[in-house]
């Protein structure tokens, strides 16, 4: 009876993935129950566990930051990185129902293949498809390099209290966010092609330096969830991976070539307009330039291809008063009459709110006028420090958190012994240094420094000593909420 009841446990057992009875081939009801609770708790399942929490994390995590009061003025937003938390949504639950049920097909191992691509593809819908954020996370990462390479040139000067002999540099402005041309038949050798990632593919510098945890933290949840996929295949996972490559890798290189096509196109098309206007014949200049536009956004923020469309509009008598005084403002930008490209710059832009280029052009304008001004006409010493600052404060109106004015900004107000006023700013730098995915440092070092003065001008001496360590030392930064207080 009991070698009976031990093959008829055995077989049971088998069925349902418990592990072998007891010696005597009676297992209670207690000792089932453990069996069953320890077996749900394999590998396979823990690991899509994680890869589901991770994925979460992405959710909840923001995919690209980038300052509110900024995207405001610019009219536009983020909603392509909500796209993007939706997909890592979707996959969370889709990683933590393959936990519960524990499905193994194929369908599933290429449904996170494809999720996988998708995310890894976000920087060129960013780069491409989202020009407005493509140019603020460009601008902002050029505003604080110039502004670095302003501090390391001036340190002595920008650690003196009173600033009577340093001069501020002039910011140019961001000419173009299409960055991925074809400069010449150099560029179809191999070694340039790393040019279609970084230019292309938009995994340059700018894109990252605002990157958000949660685009991070997708791509870690999907692979680990890959993991899981073939882990739970044991002995046969590693043909498995073989295999799924094998049939996912021809669809994805036809995508990928599909893109890379889509943009080196519009390349071929930009020169060829180049040559219809070399030759005169302005109105498919104008017919071209408005179709390609719309089908290749980046071209909306490159300043050579917009001159050319105005002036072929102008030369064809196809007349567009917000372009033609785009072009008189660079022309006069070229001439360095800051002011009178203002006023081109100003009535552009009446009519074109949303043209980020030429807000771009009128903040560099008004900023060069102060930086002159702060200068002065004949030597560094000659500071017309009270019209400097109303030019910066005007040019913050136009295109908030500029992170050179903000700078410029800081370092008048302290020359003009306004401590109080320069630590405001210097608070404001502060803040616009968590968005980036890497703070400056040498932005943040200033701006606690000027806190520290105006710290000891209050009379605040502890204080000050604090944020005076903080200007040096990384490891006594707090975060921007206790630095304010």
């Amino acid at each position: 009876m009991n070698n009976l009841l031990y093959y008829l446990n055995t077989i049971r057992l088998r069925f349902t993935n418990i592990l072998p009875v007891t010696e005597t081939g009676i297992i209670s009801q207690n000792q089932v129950k453990k069996e069953v609770w320890y077996n749900w708790f394999e590998r396979t399942r823990l690991t899509f566990l994680v890869a589901s929490f991770t994925l979460f994390l992405g959710v909840k995590s923001p995919w690209y930051s980038l300052p509110p009061e900024a995207l405001e003025a610019f009219d536009t937003n983020l909603r392509i990185a909500s796209a993007g938390r939706v997909i890592a949504l979707l996959f969370a639950l889709l990683a933590g129902a393959i936990a519960l049920w524990f499905s193994r097909s194929r369908a599933a191992r290429m449904l996170f293949w494809s999720g996988l691509v998708a995310v890894l593809l976000f920087p060129y819908f960013i780069t491409t498809w989202s020009p407005t954020v493509a140019f603020l996370s460009a601008a902002y990462y050029k505003q604080g390099v110039e502004a670095t390479h302003h501090v390391q040139r001036n340190f002595p000067k920008i650690q003196s209290q009173w600033k009577q002999n340093i001069t501020l540099s002039q910011p140019d402005p961001l000419k173009s966010i299409a960055s991925f041309s074809i400069k010449d038949s150099r560029f179809f050798q191999m070694s340039s092609w790393d040019l279609i990632w970084v230019e292309g593919f938009g995994y340059s510098n700018n894109f990252f330096a605002y990157i958000g945890r949660g685009w991070s933290a997708t791509v870690a949840g999907l692979v680990i969830g890959l993991m899981a996929c073939y882990l739970g295949l044991a002995e046969r996972g590693f043909n498995a991976l073989i295999t799924d490559i094998a049939k996912f890798l021809p669809w994805a290189g036809v995508a990928i070539a599909l893109l890379v096509v889509s943009m080196l196109l519009p390349n071929f098309i930009d020169r060829h307009i180049d040559t219809l206007y070399a030759q005169g014949q302005y109105r498919p200049v104008v017919t071209l330039s408005k179709i390609l536009k719309t089908c290749y956004p980046p071209l909306q923020g490159d300043t050579e291809f917009l001159r050319r469309e105005a002036e072929a509009g102008f030369y064809a008598n196809q007349l567009d008063s917000d372009a033609i005084a785009f072009v008189k403002g660079l022309e006069s930008y070229r001439r360095k009459d800051f002011i009178r490209a203002e006023e081109y710059f100003q009535n552009a832009l009446a009519t074109q709110p949303q043209n980020f280029l030429v807000r771009e052009y009128l903040t560099t304008s008004i900023l060069n006028q102060g930086v002159t001004y702060f200068n002065g006409p004949n030597s560094p010493t000659n500071h017309q420090t009270g019209l400097a600052i109303e030019r910066f404060e005007r040019a913050l109106q136009i295109f908030p958190a500029h992170i050179e004015a903000l700078y410029d900004l800081m370092l008048a107000r302290a020359a003009n012994g306004e401590f109080d006023r320069s630590a405001s700013v210097a608070r404001q730098i502060i803040e616009t240094q968590e968005y980036p995915q890497q703070s400056n440092l040498a932005l943040l070092g200033q701006a606690y420094l000027h806190n520290s003065w105006a710290s000891y001008h209050d009379g605040k001496i502890e204080k000050a000593w604090e944020q005076y360590r903080q200007s040096i030392d990384n490891k006594a930064w707090k975060d921007s909420g206790e630095a304010q207080e």
